[in-house]
C-alpha cells in the first residue's frame, strides 16, 4: 500500500515536467502586407481545439500549443484568412493580405449584377443567413426591422397570414405595393415560398434603381433569388433545415370579469331609468327575473368564452435540398412543407414547396438553365362569425342549455332563465361552417445564352406564372344568419396566368482606366385572369360546398370574369467607371400599356446616377481608419397604372337592363359608364442623396439616405357632377410627395478567437403629403387635406367625460353628464362638423430595427427588435368592445362613468362614458372612442444555437450540424389594449390574437 502511494505521488509531481515535455510555445508577430504595419487583435486557433491567442497592440502574440498541434487558423476582420502547418518552428511571423472579396460582392439589380462598390443606387440586400435563421414561415416576417426605409407589418394574427410592406412611403391616394420579381418572374409577392429556399433578397429604394422596371417600379422592387443551378460550384452536397414549434395566445386584452361585467349591465340599464326618472330595484337588468341568473352571480359562475376557443397551437417547417455540380451542369433540388396550427380552432394553414433549378455549360458560349417552383397551400379559416363571438359573449352566459344540459344555439337566449345577446353560439357556429382555400402557385423560367466573343452576350428568357385558387364556403342551418334557415353555401374559382419574355444584350468593356457596361431590352408581358363561381340557399342538407345544385335552381347563383392585358417594353442602360472613382448609370424604359387610352399608351422612366469613391481618392490615403467612402446622387422616373383596369378606357355595355320596346318590356344591356379618352400613367420623379462607409477594416460600416420623390398625376375615380348620369370615372388628379431620411449602420464590437459581438442598427424617417388635389381644394368627404398625409384620422378632438359639476354648460351644447366631451374647436358654442379636426395619422413617425449577434466558441446567441413609433389608428377591436351602449355582450375592463343610484357604485371617470349615455361623438370613425396609440417596439427573436466541431462530425460524415432554439416576439412594448398593436387596424373578425412562438431547430449538410 505505501509503494501504492509512493508510486502515485511520484506520478503527481512528475506531471508538470511530462506536460512540458508535451507542449511548447510559438511565438510570432503579424503585420499588414501592404504597409507593413502591425495588427493588433489577430486571431489565431489550433485547428480542431479551443486552444487560441491574438495579438496585441504590437502585432505579437505568443501561444501555447497543445500536443499534436499541426495547422493553425489566423483571422482578421477585413483581411484573407489562412491556414497554415506549424511545423517544428518556433517562431511564425506573418503577413496578412487585405480581403478583396468585399470589394468583389455582387448586388442584384434590374436585369443583372453590378460590383457593391461600382452601385449608383439605393439598394438593400439582404443574404440568406438573416432569413432562415429567424424561423419566419413567411419570407417577408424575416425582413421585419432590417431595411432602413422598408415598413412591414403582420395584416392579421392568423395562421399563415401576409404581410404589409411599404417603401419609402404611400405616394398613391389608393395606396399601392411593390413589385415583387422571384428569379426573373413578376409575382404578386412571395408568401408561396419556404424561406429557407431563398439565396438572397435585393430591395430596389431609389428611383434610379427602380426605373429600370418603368410603369411598375414606383412601390419600390424586391427582388428575390432563390437557390440556383448556376450558384453551385462543389462536388454533390444535401442538406436538411427544419425545425418545430408551439405557438402560444399571449398578451391577452383585458375583459371584463364576470362581477364587473353584472355591474357594467345593471348600470346600463340603470342610465334609461335615471334620466327617464323611473323606478328601479336591485333585480334591474335580469330580463326574466331568473334565478338561475342571480345563482350565477352570487356563485361566480362565470365562462370564459375565450378559453373555448383558443389553443396552443404548433409549427412545423422541413426543406431538404440536394445540389452539386456535374460535368458543367450545376444543378439544385429541393422540397420543402410547412405547417401552422393557428390558436383558434379550426385555423391552419399547409403550404409544399417543390424546386428545381438547372444550370448548364452547354460549351463556351452557350449556356441554357431553368428554374422551377410549385406551391400547394391549404388553408382551413373556420368561421369568422365563431371568432367575433367567442370574444362577444359575455361571463354569464353558458354554452350549455340550463334545462337540457346540451350545447344550445342562442346562450343568450337560454329562456326562461336567460334573455339576453341574440348571437349564435360560437362553439356550434365554428362546428358547422366551413371557409376553406386551396391554392396552387407555379413560376418558372427557362433562358439561353449565347456569347460569341468575351464581353458580349445575348440572353432570352421566358418566365410563366400561374395561379389556379378554390375557395369553397358553407353556412349550416342556425348559423349566424341562418337562424331556423337551411344551409347557404358559395365555391369560387380563380385562374390567374402571366408571363414575361425578356430578350437582353449585354455588352461589357474595359479600356485601359474606362470600365464600360451597356444593356439593351426588349420584353413582352401578358396578364389574364379568370373568375367564376356558384352561390346557393337553402341546401336540403349540410354537404359542404361540393353539392350546391341540390339547392333549388332559383336558390342559385352563378358569376364569371375575364381580364387580360399586356404590357410591351423597351429599355436602356449604361454604366460607365474611371479610375474605379466616378461611377455613372444612364437608364431609360419605354412601356407601352393596353390598359391606357389610345395616345396615352407609351410613357418614357428615365433615370441617372452619379457616385464617388472619395476613398480611392490621393487625399484620402492617409487617413488610413475609412477603407472605404462613397457618395451617391441620383434622379429618376417611374410610373404606375395599378389603378386601372384592362377595360377602364373603353366603353362598355355590361350593365343590364329593361326598356319599352313598342309597349313590351323587353330586356337590353346598357353601357356602364363614361370613359376618360386622356388617362395616363402616374409618374413619380424622386431625388435620392446617399453615403456608404466602411470604417476600421470593416469594423463600422453603414448608409445614410436623404429622399425626396413627388408623384403626379395621381390614377383615382373622380366624382362627377349629377347631371352627367353618371357616379364617376377614371382620371389622373393629385400630387403626393414622400421625403425622408434613412440610416443604417453595422459594428463588429469585439473581435477575438473566442468571442464576437455584431450590432446592426437602422432608422428611417419619412414625411408624407398631398401637395395638390382635383380644383386645388381640400377633399372633406375622402378626408384628403393638401399638405397633411394620404391618410389621416380627421374627427373631433376629445375633452373628457361630462362630469356632474359640468351639467348646466353641457346643456348649452345639447348633451348630459356621463358622455363624451369634445372640443368645441372654433367657440361658436355648438358642436358642429366644423369642429373636426386632424388628429393624427396610421402612418408611423419612425420605424427602426435593432439587432446583435454574439458568438462564444461554438455557441452563437441573436436578438433582434423593430420599431414603430408615432402610429395612431382606428381600431375595429376597441370600436366592438368599447361600446358601453351595448348591454349583452362582453367588454374591455375599463373604468367607465356612472351617475349616483341606489344599486350600484357611483363611478368617476374622465375617459370612457356612461354606460347608455354615450352621447353622439363616441363611436364611428367620425367618433372619438376608437382612435389607438398603436406604436410600439417588439422583441421580434431570441435565438440560442451550438454548432459541433467538425473534427468530431468527421467520423459520421456529416460536414456541419447546428442546433438551436428560437423565441419569437417574446415581448411586445405598447399602449395598444387590443391584441397586438402590429395588425391594430384589422378588423376584428379577421385580426387574431397576439402569441409567442417557442422553436427547436436543426441544420446539417451531408
Amino acid at each position: 500500500m505505501k509503494k501504492l502511494f509512493l508510486m502515485l505521488l511520484l506520478g503527481w509531481i512528475m506531471l508538470p515536467s511530462v506536460n512540458a515535455q508535451q507542449t511548447r510555445t510559438l511565438r510570432g508577430t503579424i503585420t499588414d502586407a501592404a504597409s507593413g504595419e502591425a495588427l493588433p487583435g489577430v486571431s489565431l486557433i489550433v485547428q480542431g481545439t479551443q486552444t487560441g491567442t491574438s495579438t496585441d497592440a504590437s502585432g505579437a502574440y505568443s501561444l501555447s500549443l497543445p500536443a499534436g498541434a499541426t495547422t493553425l487558423v489566423v483571422s482578421y476582420v477585413g483581411y484573407v484568412s489562412q491556414t497554415l502547418e506549424i511545423g517544428t518552428q518556433s517562431t511564425l511571423n506573418l503577413s496578412l493580405e487585405a480581403d478583396t472579396k468585399a470589394l468583389e460582392e455582387v448586388v442584384v439589380v434590374g436585369y443583372g449584377t453590378v460590383k457593391k462598390t461600382d452601385l449608383t443606387g439605393s439598394v438593400a440586400t439582404l443574404d440568406p443567413a438573416q432569413i432562415t435563421k429567424r424561423g419566419a414561415l413567411n419570407p417577408m416576417e424575416a425582413v421585419q426591422g432590417q431595411v432602413a426605409g422598408v415598413d412591414i407589418s403582420n395584416s392579421t394574427g392568423r395562421a399563415g397570414a401576409g404581410f404589409r410592406i411599404q417603401i419609402r412611403g404611400q405616394q398613391s391616394l389608393s395606396g399601392g405595393n411593390p413589385l415583387y420579381v422571384v428569379d426573373g418572374v413578376i409575382t404578386g409577392g412571395i408568401d408561396f415560398l419556404n424561406p429557407q429556399d431563398i439565396e438572397r433578397i435585393d430591395i430596389l429604394k431609389d428611383a434610379s434603381s427602380t426605373a429600370i422596371y418603368g410603369s411598375r417600379g414606383a412601390y419600390g422592387v424586391v427582388l428575390v433569388t432563390t437557390k440556383q443551378g448556376s450558384s453551385v460550384k462543389q462536388k454533390a452536397v444535401v442538406s436538411y433545415d427544419g425545425y418545430v414549434g408551439v405557438r402560444q395566445a399571449a398578451r391577452m386584452p383585458d375583459f371584463m370579469d364576470g362581477d364587473t361585467w353584472w355591474n357594467f349591465r345593471q348600470d346600463a340599464y340603470i342610465t334609461p331609468a335615471l334620466l327617464q326618472n323611473q323606478s328601479y330595484n336591485q333585480n334591474i337588468g335580469n330580463n326574466t327575473n331568473s334565478d338561475e341568473l342571480r345563482r350565477r352571480v352570487a356563485e361566480k359562475d362565470y365562462t370564459f368564452w375565450p378559453d373555448l376557443f383558443i389553443q396552443n397551437g404548433s409549427q412545423v417547417n422541413h426543406w431538404i435540398t440536394a445540389s452539386g455540380m456535374s460535368n458543367k451542369m450545376g444543378y439544385t433540388f429541393g422540397a420543402g412543407y410547412q405547417h401552422e396550427k393557428g390558436n383558434i380552432v379550426h385555423e391552419e394553414y399547409k403550404r409544399y414547396n417543390f424546386k428545381a433549378s438547372i444550370n448548364h455549360a452547354l460549351n463556351e458560349r452557350w449556356t441554357a438553365g431553368t428554374t422551377f417552383n410549385l406551391s400547394v397551400v391549404d388553408q382551413e379559416m373556420g368561421s369568422n362569425n365563431a371568432m367575433l363571438n367567442a370574444f362577444r359573449m359575455p361571463p354569464l352566459l353558458k354554452p350549455t342549455g340550463t334545462a337540457t344540459g346540451e350545447l344550445i344555439i342562442q346562450p343568450g337566449k337560454d329562456l326562461p332563465y336567460i334573455d339576453m345577446t341574440s348571437s349564435v353560439n360560437p362553439l356550434f357556429e365554428m362546428e358547422n361552417s366551413l371557409n376553406d382555400t386551396r391554392t396552387y402557385y407555379a413560376i418558372g423560367n427557362v433562358f439561353l445564352q449565347y456569347a460569341p466573343v468575351e464581353g458580349l452576350s445575348f440572353k432570352t428568357t421566358f418566365a410563366p406564372r400561374f395561379k389556379y385558387e378554390k375557395n369553397g364556403q358553407m353556412q349550416g342551418t342556425n348559423t349566424e344568419g341562418r337562424i331556423n334557415l337551411l344551409p347557404a353555401a358559395s365555391i369560387s374559382n380563380t385562374e390567374s396566368f402571366s408571363y414575361v419574355w425578356d430578350n437582353q444584350v449585354t455588352f461589357n468593356k474595359s479600356i485601359k482606366e474606362h470600365n464600360f457596361n451597356v444593356m439593351g431590352l426588349y420584353s413582352l408581358n401578358l396578364f389574364r385572369d379568370e373568375t367564376n363561381g356558384l352561390s346557393a340557399i337553402d341546401l336540403p342538407f349540410n354537404s359542404g360546398y361540393h353539392n350546391l345544385g341540390t339547392a333549388p335552381p332559383d336558390k342559385q347563383r352563378s358569376t364569371s370574369y375575364f381580364q387580360q392585358s399586356t404590357i410591351m417594353s423597351y429599355a436602356l442602360r449604361a454604366n460607365y467607371g474611371w479610375r474605379d472613382k466616378y461611377l455613372l448609370t444612364v437608364s431609360t424604359r419605354w412601356d407601352g400599356a393596353s390598359v391606357l387610352a389610345e395616345g396615352h399608351k407609351w410613357a418614357t422612366f428615365p433615370s441617372a446616377a452619379l457616385a464617388w469613391r472619395i476613398s480611392e481618392e490621393e487625399f484620402m490615403s492617409g487617413v488610413r481608419f475609412v477603407n472605404s467612402l462613397k457618395l451617391r446622387l441620383s434622379y429618376g422616373v417611374t410610373g404606375n397604372n395599378t389603378g386601372v383596369r384592362p377595360y377602364d378606357t373603353q366603353i362598355r355595355a355590361n350593365t343590364n337592363t329593361l326598356y319599352d320596346f313598342g309597349g313590351t318590356i323587353a330586356g337590353g344591356t346598357a353601357p356602364s359608364g363614361v370613359v376618360n379618352r386622356r388617362l395616363t400613367w402616374e409618374k413619380t420623379n424622386e431625388v435620392n442623396a446617399g453615403l456608404d462607409y466602411d470604417l476600421f477594416k470593416g469594423r463600422v460600416s453603414g448608409t445614410i439616405d436623404y429622399y425626396d420623390k413627388v408623384t403626379n398625376g395621381i390614377l383615382l375615380n373622380r366624382n362627377l357632377p349629377l347631371e352627367t348620369g353618371w357616379g364617376s370615372l377614371a382620371d389622373n388628379i393629385g400630387k403626393v410627395r414622400n421625403a425622408g431620411v434613412e440610416f443604417s449602420l453595422t459594428t463588429l464590437n469585439v473581435s477575438t478567437p473566442n468571442f464576437t459581438w455584431q450590432t446592426s442598427l437602422n432608422f428611417s424617417r419619412n414625411r408624407n403629403e398631398i401637395l395638390s388635389l382635383v380644383d386645388k381644394n381640400d377633399d372633406v368627404g375622402n378626408k384628403w387635406f393638401i399638405g397633411q398625409p394620404v391618410r389621416v384620422n380627421y374627427t373631433y378632438v376629445f375633452d373628457g367625460i361630462w362630469q356632474e359639476n359640468q351639467r348646466e354648460l353641457a346643456t348649452t351644447f345639447g348633451q348630459l353628464p356621463g358622455q363624451v366631451r369634445v372640443r368645441d374647436i372654433n367657440n361658436d358654442g355648438k358642436i358642429t362638423p366644423l369642429d373636426r379636426q386632424i388628429i393624427g395619422n396610421p402612418f408611423p413617425d419612425w420605424t427602426g430595427g435593432l439587432s446583435t449577434t454574439l458568438t462564444f466558441w461554438n455557441f452563437d446567441f441573436s436578438a433582434s427588435l423593430f420599431a414603430r413609433q408615432g402610429v395612431q389608428v382606428f381600431s375595429p377591436f376597441h370600436e366592438e368592445f368599447l361600446h358601453l351602449g351595448d348591454r349583452g355582450r362582453a367588454k374591455l375592463n375599463v373604468e367607465w362613468y356612472m351617475a349616483e343610484n341606489n344599486v350600484t357604485p357611483t363611478r368617476y371617470s374622465n375617459q370612457y362614458p356612461q354606460p347608455n349615455n354615450m352621447g353622439n361623438f363616441w363611436r364611428g370613425t367620425e367618433g372619438v372612442g376608437s382612435y389607438q396609440d398603436a406604436s410600439f417596439v417588439k422583441i421580434k427573436n431570441l435565438t440560442l444555437g451550438y454548432t459541433f466541431p467538425t473534427g468530431m462530425l468527421e467520423k459520421v460524415r456529416i460536414s456541419s450540424l447546428r442546433l438551436y432554439s428560437n423565441v419569437l416576439n417574446p415581448f411586445v412594448f405598447s399602449k395598444f389594449t387590443g391584441f397586438d398593436p402590429e395588425w391594430a387596424d384589422a378588423s376584428y373578425a379577421n385580426g387574431g390574437v397576439s402569441f409567442v412562438t417557442y422553436q427547436f431547430g436543426v441544420n446539417v449538410k451531408f
